[in-house]
């Protein structure tokens, strides 16, 4: 076991070592600006403590009243610059109870920074309030529903669930106390309450608010051409081709997996991404950097046309009119498109509505049918005896549309390697 956790260790430091190498080359790269932030780096000793606190000093009010009034010396453990104290006596909120200096959104916003610093979950912040709301003198104003919590903080929620049927797609009514029933005629649930392994969770968030969050974050790195790679898409032919009438150009690339992200007994989530061409890497690969279009919760894999069904009703609506963002108050003009669509070849097949890579006519590209081969048991693609007809757009179109025509209920038709019309084509 001790030989585990050393492994695990060095593992977990051998990342951490490269990820803050990667930052180093960047935040070099800016002079000296300081972009990204580490949430790995970790130094106790008393230097480098001391160096941070001479940073701090220079965006510190000297009117800030000390901690040491209250007998109380700041330790290493201790995080004294992520709450802005300054803002206390600026703060309209009503105090967090009588008497109190501190007011709601101060007191809300300390907590929320704790929670983000320790990583603690939804479900333990809402226990952990709750906790803190007994201790406190009453009455007091402390919300103990995360709901109350994006009240006190001003923020309107950047994504909408909807809950569907796992049987028959449709949407679920809310019934007495929150249950779920589905009201489809033709469904066997029908009336039914509804346990969580039947209800499918679809998650869409806010795509525009996402990358202005990013943008805003990754403003130092936008018209750095010198950053990119050669090899980089941007310097692809499709990609400079694409008309630039407009100069604040963004462009999505869209990804999924063919397998859930997590999988539980009862649930598992699929989720869809989006990562941004106009950033270059290793930035545009950063967690914090990745748009999340949708999320799919349910034991059934997902649809791909209800799964996607608003995130491609807001990417046309986004493609046709444009948006503009506001970054440190001024604001620009964005034109979006999308480049590609990535995956691997299960998710290839589930999304595209085509043929499994082991299949008849599973190529994409050419019109080769396969051949079975009973010696291994499987479709296999001769090279001599293969149809190398390139696919035409055209082609593609009318067997889609053929095999959707052909397809009842649950009953799919394939036509020539495609079962049907994707959301996806619309993008």
């Amino acid at each position: 076991m001790l030989r585990f956790k050393a492994s695990a260790s060095r593992k977990v430091n051998a990342r951490r070592i490269q990820r803050c190498q990667q930052r180093k080359i960047l935040n070099h790269l800016f002079d000296g600006h300081d972009i990204i932030e580490s949430d790995d780096e970790i130094n106790d000793d008393n230097q480098s403590m001391e160096s941070e606190s001479s940073k701090l000093s220079e965006v510190t009010p000297s009117s800030l009243p000390l901690l040491k009034s209250m007998n109380y010396e700041n330790d290493q453990f201790d995080n004294v610059h992520s709450f802005e104290d300054h803002l206390l006596d600026t703060d309209s909120g009503e105090p967090l109870f009588d008497g109190s200096l501190l007011t709601i959104n101060k007191a809300v916003r300390q907590l929320c920074s704790f929670f983000t610093d320790a990583n603690i979950n939804k479900r333990a912040a809402v226990h952990l309030l709750r906790i803190i709301k007994t201790l406190l003198p009453k009455p007091n104003r402390l919300p103990t529903s995360w709901k109350g919590i994006m009240k006190v903080l001003g923020h309107v929620s950047t994504s909408r669930t909807t809950f569907l049927c796992s049987n028959c797609f449709q949407q679920c009514q809310k019934g007495r106390y929150g249950a779920k029933l589905c009201q489809n005629e033709q469904c066997s649930l029908k009336n039914r309450t509804m346990k969580s392994s039947q209800i499918v969770e679809l998650v869409h968030l806010d795509i525009r608010t996402q990358i202005q969050s990013i943008l805003t974050r990754n403003q130092l790195l936008l018209n750095r051409k010198d950053l990119y790679p050669m090899t980089d898409v941007c310097f692809g032919e499709f990609y400079q081709n694409q008309p630039s009438e407009r100069i604040n150009r963004i462009t999505l690339i869209i990804h999924v997996d063919g397998a859930s992200l997590v999988k539980l007994s009862k649930q598992s989530i699929w989720p869809c991404f989006a990562s941004i061409v106009e950033l270059p890497p290793p930035a545009r690969e950063y967690q914090k950097n990745i748009v999340l279009l949708s999320l799919w919760t349910s034991k059934v894999k997902p649809d791909p046309n209800i799964f996607l069904q608003e995130t491609i009703e807001e990417l046309k609506l986004l493609i046709d009119t444009g948006t503009s963002i506001f970054i440190n108050g001024q604001e620009y003009e964005i034109s979006f498109r999308t480049q590609y669509f990535v995956s691997d070849l299960p998710a290839k097949a589930l999304f595209c509505k085509t043929i499994n890579f082991n299949g008849y006519s599973a190529c994409t590209e050419c019109c080769s049918t396969g051949e079975w081969s009973a010696g291994s048991k499987t479709v296999v693609y001769p090279f001599t005896q293969n149809n190398l007809t390139p696919r035409t757009h055209a082609t593609y179109l009318d067997a889609a549309k053929e095999a959707q025509k052909k397809s009842i209920r649950s009953k799919t038709v394939s036509v020539n390697g495609i079962k049907g019309l994707s959301t996806l084509l619309q993008v």
